[in-house]
């Protein structure tokens, strides 16, 4: 299977630090859920150079550890708090660009990851972007099903802020991307609105979500020429508006 990555966009909900670690906390319960052999969760410690390892329950995803969990510059970042005074960075402090983590999901502890997940969310400030996007290893992809990634997808889902998520390979964004257009068209793409499948022809195939659709390419995610035939045609049917994100 070629290299394919997860891109998404949610909905932004105006969070407090303790709140965006709860949030995280719940979509990777969710994808852990949809797979019984994911059973490490991990971020980066840049005090000890070294991944640090959360329980399998991860009771101790929480603000106890919100310097491992929460990615920030010490130095120069600033939080909104109770006290305009003070800027520092606490469980109920707000982020007027938004919160930011890597948190990494393995079958097993391993320096590679099975699977990355990037979450941005939580912005205090109004139409800023939020996103969760995801790279596998290449073990991964190689024991992954596309029903499996449709799995994924739906986990998203249940967060209630998903827009919009495609699984792409960098070679099939560069040759179905569009100029003004920020979104794709993918292997699997999902839209929250379902009423734009109507325009699309009965050769098309989608799957009906909890609140959106998914449009399957095919069942071999190649870069081939049908597929990037049939990307393009859906892309000209969806047309600009709908692939040009505004959060």
């Amino acid at each position: 299977m070629e290299k394919i990555k997860l891109i998404s966009r949610l909905k932004n909900r105006e969070m407090s630090a303790h709140e965006f670690i709860d949030y995280c906390k719940n979509i990777i319960i969710n994808i852990k859920n949809k797979f019984n052999d994911l059973h490490m969760v991990s971020t980066w410690d840049d005090s000890t150079d070294s991944k640090f390892y959360f329980q399998n329950d991860l009771m101790d995803f929480n603000g106890q550890n919100i310097d491992k969990i929460l990615i920030y510059n010490k130095e120069e970042d600033v939080f909104s708090n109770q006290d305009g005074q003070d800027k520092d960075l606490h469980e109920n402090s707000k982020s007027w660009v938004g919160f930011n983590t890597l948190v990494y999901i393995s079958r097993e502890k391993s320096e590679v990851s099975d699977i990355s997940v990037n979450i941005t969310q939580g912005a205090a400030e109004k139409n800023k972007t939020a996103l969760i996007n995801m790279e596998f290893s290449d073990e991964f992809l190689n024991d992954i099903t596309k029903e499996s990634l449709i799995k994924i997808i739906k986990s998203i889902e249940l967060s209630g802020d998903l827009i919009y998520a495609v699984i792409i390979s960098n070679e099939f964004r560069r040759k179905v991307k569009t100029a003004g257009q920020n979104l794709w068209v993918g292997f699997l793409t999902y839209f929250e609105n379902r009423n734009e499948a109507r325009a699309l022809p009965d050769t098309i195939r989608i799957h009906d979500s909890e609140n959106g659709i998914i449009i399957d390419l095919d069942d071999n995610m190649e870069t081939s020429d049908q597929n990037i035939s049939k990307a393009v045609k859906i892309r000209e049917i969806l047309g600009p508006e709908m692939l040009n994100y505004i959060p």
